[in-house]
């Protein structure tokens, strides 16, 4: 339990729902904006507590965002870059940031990459991230949130002990973001390690609202 709650740690990296109107401009991303969405084992297809990412402070340079898991007492503080690059999750702290999403890259073909330092701040065990995203094709996809025209962007991470690296791991991601909400809609996340599988999950978003 505590290797799966540490996976998905890292690869997460949130009114009743409703369907934005597609051509409608949100503004940027502001304090109040909310995102919830149903976690599914992609292997066994049962349900897993319901996320919930909060917006609580906007910079610049940062979106801090407590995220709230169905059954946990307590809230994760989350701390992202402007394209929902992971900053610090509270366990984990990467500089630069996690690849995230680069919006004025989307656009089908494009490509970016990422090359970040990590360390964990309670075992002080240090890695490397290494990823690459692409653009790969524009969808409508359809959630119990509504039907959002995205951009899906298959990413993957490989994830390098530095003093052992023969210990990788690596996370392959397929994100369908939707810029009507300033973030995904749905996003699959599978992890290996030592060449297995190690876990797989979905997340669809359930409900979207910002505060008046």
């Amino acid at each position: 339990m505590l290797r799966r709650s540490t996976a998905i740690g890292l690869a997460l990296l949130l009114l009743p729902g409703y369907s934005l109107a597609q051509s409608a401009d949100p503004g940027p991303i502001r304090v109040g904006d909310r995102w919830s969405y149903e976690v599914k084992d992609t292997l066994t297809g049962d349900l897993r507590p319901e996320m919930t990412v909060v917006v609580g402070d906007v910079t610049d340079k940062e979106i801090t965002a407590r995220v709230t898991v169905r059954g946990r007492e307590r809230p994760q503080t989350m701390v992202f870059d402007p394209d929902w690059g992971r900053i610090d999750d509270g366990a984990w702290k990467l500089r630069p940031p996690g690849i995230g999403i680069k919006k004025p890259l989307l656009q089908i073909g494009k490509q970016w990459r990422s090359d970040a330092n990590g360390i964990h701040m309670q075992s002080g065990v240090t890695f490397r991230a290494e990823g690459v995203a692409k653009v790969v094709g524009q969808e409508q996809i359809t959630t119990p949130a509504g039907s959002f025209d995205t951009y899906r962007v298959d990413m993957t991470v490989r994830m390098i002990n530095t003093k052992d690296q023969s210990r990788s791991q690596t996370y392959t991601f397929v994100v369908w973001y939707a810029p009507a909400v300033n973030r995904w809609v749905k996003r699959t996340t599978e992890w290996r390690s030592e060449g297995r599988v190690r876990d797989s999950f979905s997340e669809e978003l359930t409900e979207y609202s910002r505060r008046p």
